[in-house]
C-alpha cells in the first residue's frame, strides 16, 4: 500500500523538468526507473493520491484539483507533465480546469490514457480475486512475483481506491489549451495504437508516438520510455524556439 509523502522529488538533476502522475494503483515511486534513465539534465517530480482517496467521494475532478494544489509550485514552463493511464485522464482534467491559465511552455503528455466514455463500475463490482485477475489480463498491474494474498492485502486497496475516480463518470478526451503529446504502447490492450490515433484526430497533439511494450511500459520499459520523453522534450523546446 502507498505510504509516505504525496509529492516526491524522484531525481534532482538539471533544468529539464518532468512531472509524473501515476496510473491506478501506482505511486510516485512507480517512476523511479524512468527518472534514472533520463540523464543528469532532468529533474523529476512525481505525485500520488492521498491516503484513502477512494473513500472520500472520489471523482476525477477531485483528483485533478488535488494534484493542482499539490503541484502549485511545479506547474510552470518550460517542462512536461506526464500522466499515465488514470494519470493521463487526471492531467487532461487539470489542463481543462486551468484553461487559458495553464502555464506557457508547460506541455502535457497523455500516456496510455483510459478508454473514453467507459466507467470503472464493472471492475469495481468484481470481488478481490476477480479484480486481480481482470487487472492482470488487461495489463493494469505490474508482473510481480507475489502471492495472491499479498496482492490482495498490499496492492488491491490502492487499485480499488484509484479506480473509484471513474466509478460514475467516464473520462472524456476534450481538447485543452495546453500543448498535448500522446504516448502509447505497441502492445497495450487498453489503449492500442489505433485508439491513440483516434485520440490524435480529436486532440490535435503536437506529437504522437509509441513505445514498444504493454500498458505499463513506463514501469516495464523505462529505457524506451525515457527515449520517448527526451524526444517529446526536444519537440517542446523546438516549438518554443520557433515562437521566439
Amino acid at each position: 500500500m502507498r505510504s509516505g509523502p504525496e509529492r516526491v522529488v524522484v531525481k534532482r538533476g538539471g533544468e529539464r523538468r518532468l512531472v509524473c502522475v501515476p496510473f491506478a494503483g501506482g505511486s510516485a515511486r512507480s517512476f523511479t526507473r524512468l527518472a534514472h534513465q533520463l540523464g543528469d539534465e532532468w529533474t523529476v517530480v512525481a505525485v500520488q493520491p492521498p491516503a484513502g482517496f477512494g473513500g472520500t467521494g472520489a471523482s476525477l475532478d477531485a483528483l485533478a484539483h488535488f494534484y493542482l494544489g499539490l503541484l502549485a509550485e511545479d506547474l510552470r514552463g518550460p517542462g512536461l507533465v506526464l500522466g499515465h493511464s488514470l494519470g493521463a485522464a487526471a492531467v487532461q482534467r487539470m489542463a481543462r480546469i486551468k484553461g487559458e491559465r495553464w502555464p506557457d511552455g508547460l506541455h502535457v503528455v497523455l500516456s496510455a490514457p483510459p478508454e473514453s466514455g467507459t466507467t470503472s463500475a464493472d471492475l469495481l463490482a468484481l470481488d478481490d480475486s476477480g479484480l486481480l485477475e481482470e487487472a492482470a489480463r488487461r495489463g493494469m498491474t505490474p508482473d510481480l512475483d507475489v502471492t495472491e494474498e499479498f496482492a490482495k492485502r498490499f496492492l488491491l486497496p490502492d487499485l480499488r481506491s484509484d479506480l473509484a475516480a471513474l466509478r460514475t463518470r467516464a473520462w472524456r478526451p476534450e481538447p485543452v489549451h495546453a500543448p498535448v503529446h500522446l504516448l502509447g504502447g505497441t502492445g497495450d490492450a487498453i489503449c492500442p495504437p489505433a485508439r491513440l490515433e483516434s485520440l490524435g484526430e480529436l486532440l490535435r497533439p503536437v506529437s504522437s508516438r509509441t513505445v514498444e511494450g504493454g500498458h505499463l511500459y513506463v514501469v516495464e520499459e523505462p529505457s524506451r520510455t525515457a527515449e520517448a520523453v527526451r524526444a517529446i522534450g526536444a519537440a517542446a523546446a523546438e516549438g518554443a524556439s520557433a515562437l521566439r
